[in-house]
């Protein structure tokens, strides 16, 4: 009998909105009443101003534990541990993206129920089904794949708006992504064109594209005020997650996360200073040259970056880009994205040296 892989998509529960942190504790009451809480510093004081009240005057019980460093293997053992030691029902991982997958290891290492409580847009770590490991110097290690989904994810408004612009450029440059990664060798105009499951991928994917390139600038601009802030909150944190899960296994060409992993792998100390969503709009701008996409596409995806003060070009991050650097970064890619034949991987160099210009 042929192996049969569940599909993952979503999360049990999922809400956003003003003032739904309030949730929280109930959530917590709901799966066992004692959880330990992991985030850093700074989101996890933001956290503890809009919530310690409700939770200290709840029936539940908590501990706190501040997240520091990399997202480890070492470090998710720790919480598992931790956690069995105290007694606790669910791990409660407030946070980014580094935070949240530490904590969604531990939740596969623990066999415990996991809240996730998103202080950012920049990932949609919060509701994916996988987490994204390194090691101590910061470097991509194997992934951890969950074996559920997310129980709840309670994405706040006040506590996501109250994050930086930047983070925000992020996100969305991150989730727009996910449609030039989903176009590799297609052309889809029906559910005729390709299998259903590619068909739910590519539409949502499509959607999340004219949403995000239609209104990053008032989002941007306005944050927790623009019209659709709460559109966007479900956009990258579920929507884009989503697309991810149905993505698994389609064979998709994303060379703008490989040059994400090619940054943090094999530049690893000056590309710490960029998000996840920065170095990924990078690799996009060459996804979408290689995709042989419209110019007037490529375009406006380069100004949504430059509205967003963003850097367009690997030089802008710093990376070397004489010739020698150059051909070990597309050796790289083409290696990551499964790129052979001769005429793709000249293909490929083209759309890197056009993206530089």
């Amino acid at each position: 009998m042929t192996e049969i892989t569940p599909l993952k998509v979503g999360c049990g529960k999922f809400f956003h909105g003003k003032g739904v942190l309030s949730l929280l504790p109930s959530e917590i009451r709901r799966l066992g009443n004692k959880a330990l809480i992991i985030g850093g510093p700074t989101g996890m004081k933001c956290f503890l101003s809009a919530i310690q009240k409700d939770l200290d005057s709840s029936s539940i019980t908590y501990t706190i534990i501040e997240h520091h460093g990399q997202c480890t293997n070492e470090q998710a053992r720790f919480f598992s541990e931790k956690a069995h030691e105290l007694g606790c029902t669910v791990l409660v991982a407030v946070g980014g993206g580094k935070c949240i997958d530490n904590v969604k290891c531990a939740s596969v290492f623990s066999d415990l129920p996991i809240i996730t409580v998103p202080t950012s847009i920049a990932t949609c770590v919060a509701t994916s089904m996988v987490a994204i490991m390194y090691n101590d110097n910061g470097q991509r290690e194997p992934s951890i794949k969950l074996k559920k989904e997310i129980d709840v994810c309670i994405a706040d408004s006040d506590l996501i708006g109250s994050a930086p612009r930047r983070t925000l450029a992020s996100g969305i440059m991150d989730s727009i992504a996910k449609y030039p990664e989903s176009l590799y060798k297609k052309s889809v105009s029906s559910y005729r064109d390709c299998d259903i499951k590619e068909y739910i991928q590519i539409t949502n994917a499509r959607a999340i594209y004219e949403f995000l390139t239609g209104e990053y600038k008032d989002l941007y601009d306005n944050g927790s005020e623009s019209v659709h802030f709460d559109d966007a909150i479900l956009t990258n944190l579920l929507h884009t997650s989503i697309v991810s899960g149905f993505a698994d296994g389609s064979g998709q060409l994303a060379i703008a996360h490989a040059t994400y992993d090619f940054v943090r792998n094999h530049f690893t100390v000056p590309g710490s200073a960029f998000l996840h969503g920065e170095l990924v709009a990078i690799g996009l701008l060459i996804q979408m040259a290689f995709n042989e996409m419209d110019n007037h596409e490529i375009e406006k995806v380069r100004s949504a970056m430059r509205y967003m003060n963003m850097p367009l070009t690997l030089r802008d991050i710093g990376y070397d880009t004489s010739e020698e650097s150059m051909e070990f970064f597309i050796k790289n890619i083409a290696s990551d994205t499964g790129i052979k034949s001769a005429a793709e991987y000249e293909k490929l160099k083209l759309a890197v040296m056009e993206v530089l210009q």
